[in-house]
């Protein structure tokens, strides 16, 4: 049996694909949750490959939520023994950045009319699409 854990953080380094001994790939990261004032560091490992794309496309201090298998381990440092935490991902969730980010984000990039009509497939090819009969 297996303790399962949902872990939102941000993500401490941008994320590093490895080689285990086997040759499989696989991804390393970690995320800091905080917890009040406090954080907690957290491992990751992800073995699944649409969870390690997901993990890949993020950055340094990008907000994510994982869910996964708990692998708790204990070390001595300091004369102090010390709690490792890790997560073995079987799935990640990109969240949307801080308010503050996202305002930056939208006032570097104005929408104009114009950039709205590249998005319309059909916009300035003189077509009426929509100028049917109405059957009823």
């Amino acid at each position: 049996m297996a303790a399962h854990v949902l872990i939102s953080g941000v993500l401490f380094r941008a994320p590093e694909q490895k080689i285990s001994k086997a040759g499989k790939p696989f991804i390393v990261a970690t995320i800091r949750a905080k917890d009040g004032e406090a954080s907690q560091w957290w491992k990751l490992l992800c073995f699944s490959e649409s969870a390690g794309a997901e993990l890949m496309r993020l950055a340094d201090g990008d907000a994510v939520s994982v869910q996964g298998a708990l692998k708790v381990e204990t070390y001595e440092r300091d004369g102090a023994m010390k709690l490792s935490l890790t997560c073995i991902a079987d799935s990640v969730l990109a969240l949307r950045p801080a308010p503050k980010q996202r305002a930056k984000k939208d006032a570097a990039a104005p929408t104009t009319t114009r950039n709205r009509s590249r998005l319309d497939r059909h916009a300035g090819d003189g077509e009426d699409y929509f100028g049917d009969a109405v059957p009823f």
